[in-house]
């Protein structure tokens, strides 16, 4: 898609309203009215052939009646009448259609219909749709205003992109509150054409935007998609919220993995290899954007916390352990420091308490001695309104003391009249504030999180190096056949030697049909030795009392096979019982039980699983997912967000 068509659509310069009117209640006025009070520069052409006059403007009966041909047409009129328009608007050359209409696919096969003959008709002509059934756009920059939402945006460095309209109008609601602005904001609707992906290849290159928000309910190109993200995430930070967390993904039949990995966790996985933060809430979203957009950065994760009240430090020390941040271990010299800034009664640790009659000085020396802290990545100010608290004197420090360290400095002056001011200083300076302390804990976990991601974003596969290359043609023999005989799951010996194969090492597995067999076997092998059950019918052999582990002794594995059997056939009678294997047992220093599964998501493909496994793997509910190609520094990222 060329940028010029996607500039012409998404900032405009001339724009015809067709379906313009001055009826009370009609989507034509609403939209006509928040065009005209946002004050749009360019010129604004009203379209409807039963009017000759709206607002002092005269009204044109079609767009090839037009003086000339605007950038974009916004349609507003019922939905049977939108295939024609966009034909229309094709015809006289205009490059773009904001369909905000509603009757598309939403609501059956009529309105698929229509938007087939609606596509149909834009590409035939050339023509992008943004929509249908959207909100429209708002364009800051231009004065533009294009929906029909209750208000108007502020001026800023954000771009929005929702595929809610609902959203959009909440979001405008809460920046007007905050005094929060905005670059774009662009409600994609349906999607039928103008997607996720060449929006974020235009805001990319987009000179008025900074920051990046989306609010995703659903990908259909899932490559297109994660490639437009790591490709803007390189240069611009990226925030997505995506509801559905809790929808169940595909699962595979028989597989604990399949079971476990729902697309929701794949989709996370693919936000992380792709550079972006995502957020779970409203709050977060915009607390992300904001931290994000002021250029807040950090090097690491250890926070320090100084307050002038202990309640709150704990809070936030409390909460820095439910979102896994470090408190920072402030340094000998910087404790030292403390001594001499501080009284007698501080805390001497962190959070650092500079007790309830801290003068603005104390608060700032506090502040930057840890700072100045090589183990300190963070500072979050708190400030509860107390008698002798000048909160407006300190937050000026603070915001001195930011302008001076390359570390984030977050603040959180609780209350609300008598720290306002506070806060109006600290927002006009660009300085992070925040109403409790949990929601600043949050904010700094977001930046920690948004800092390691970026690191994702930039790790290549490696080489395969010097290793014995693998036997695919023997793997691919080991599942053809059991394909061929009607099976979707090996068993533990073809398992075993489809790992081989690939060099992944592995414990001998033999079989044995008798007791007798089984501790000849193991004498062989050598104790301690482990018994599973051999049946192609039982996935899960400990499930149904079939793993016996750690036998020292011959007459513990003919008893073990004896009263295996018979928990075994009591839970499934049914199945087919060939024998059990003996296994030698594997013994380590630092031995740890793990799962590892891979995933075929719908969506994203190949996706890895890790994390600690054994009888409890559901309960222990410890799993992390990766999508692969993975390097070491991937896995061990993927290993350190786990358990094990």
């Amino acid at each position: 898609m060329a940028t010029g068509k996607l500039r012409r659509l998404l900032a405009p310069r001339s724009l015809a309203l067709i379906g313009a009117s001055d009826r009370e209640g009609s989507l034509g006025r609403v939209v006509l009215h928040n065009l005209l009070e946002a004050g749009f520069r360019g010129e604004l052409w009203l379209v409807n052939p039963n009017r000759e006059r709206l607002a002092d403007k005269p009204v044109y009966p079609d767009v090839a009646h037009l003086p000339e041909t605007p950038d974009l047409a916004v349609i507003v009129t019922p939905a049977p009448t939108v295939p024609d328009l966009v034909a229309q608007c094709g015809a006289r050359g205009i490059a773009g259609a904001i369909v905000i209409s509603a009757g598309f696919r939403e609501v059956g096969p009529e309105g698929e219909e229509r938007e087939r003959a609606m596509l149909e008709a834009a590409r035939q002509h050339g023509v992008r749709i943004l929509g249908p059934n959207c909100l429209g756009l708002i364009r800051t920059d231009v004065g533009l205003n294009a929906t029909f939402s209750a208000g108007q945006a502020q001026p800023g460095h954000i771009a929005v992109v929702s595929q809610s309209g609902a959203l959009c109008t909440a979001i405008l609601d809460w920046a007007r509150t905050n005094d929060v602005g905005f670059s774009s904001l662009i409600s994609t609707g349906v999607s039928a054409d103008l997607d996720f992906g060449e929006i974020l290849d235009w805001l990319v290159e987009d000179e008025a935007t900074d920051s990046i928000m989306l609010y995703v309910e659903g990908v259909q190109d899932a490559r297109r998609f994660v490639s437009a993200l790591r490709a803007a995430a390189r240069v611009k930070p990226v925030v997505v919220m995506k509801v559905g967390r809790h929808a169940e993904g595909s699962r595979a039949a028989r597989s604990h993995t399949g079971a476990l990995v729902g697309a929701d966790d794949v989709f996370d996985a693919a936000l992380r290899r792709a550079g972006v933060l995502r957020v779970v809430d409203f709050a977060d979203f915009f607390n992300a954007a904001a931290m994000l957009d002021v250029g807040l950065r950090t090097r690491g994760d250890r926070l320090a916390i100084v307050t002038n009240a202990g309640g709150p430090g704990v809070l936030a020390a409390d909460h820095c352990t439910d979102r896994g941040i470090p408190l920072a271990t402030l340094s000998d010299p910087t404790i030292a420091a403390l001594d001499d800034a501080l009284p007698d009664a501080w805390s001497r640790g962190n959070p650092v308490d500079v007790l309830g009659d801290a003068a603005p000085e104390r608060y700032a020396a506090a502040v930057r001695h840890c700072l100045a802290d090589a183990h300190v990545d963070g500072v979050l100010a708190i400030l509860t309104p107390q008698a002798q608290t000048r909160p407006e004197d300190v937050a000026r420090h603070m915001v001195e003391l930011a302008a001076d360290s390359r570390k984030p400095l977050l603040t959180c002056w609780m209350g609300d009249p008598a720290v306002a001011s506070s806060r109006a200083l600290f927002r006009a300076k660009d300085l992070p504030t925040f109403g409790t302390p949990e929601s600043a804990v949050d904010a700094f976990a977001q930046v920690c999180a948004y800092r390691e991601n970026q690191q994702l974003l930039l790790q290549v596969p490696e080489p395969l190096g010097p290793h014995a290359p693998p036997d695919v043609d023997g793997a691919r023999h080991i599942v053809d056949r059991a394909l061929a005989d009607g099976r979707e799951v090996l068993s533990l010996a073809e398992s075993k030697a489809l790992l081989a194969a690939f060099r992944i090492p592995i414990l001998r597995s033999i079989p044995a049909h008798t007791p007798e067999d089984a501790v000849l076997i193991a004498q062989e092998t050598g104790f301690p030795v482990a018994l599973k059950i051999d049946s192609p019918d039982i996935t899960h052999k400990s499930d149904v009392g079939g793993v016996r582990l750690g036998l020292e002794h011959a007459h513990e594995v003919h008893d073990a096979w004896h009263r295996m059997l018979e928990d075994v056939r009591r839970a499934r009678p049914e199945a087919r019982i060939d024998g059990v294997f003996v296994e030698p047992m594997w013994s380590g220093r630092a031995g740890r039980e793990l799962m590892i599964g891979v995933i075929a998501d719908p969506l994203f493909g190949p996706a890895i699983s890790f994390g600690l496994g054994g009888t409890l793997v559901e309960v222990l509910d410890d799993r992390v997912v990766a999508l692969p190609p993975l390097n070491r520094f991937l896995i061990r990222s993927m290993i350190g967000r786990s358990r094990a």
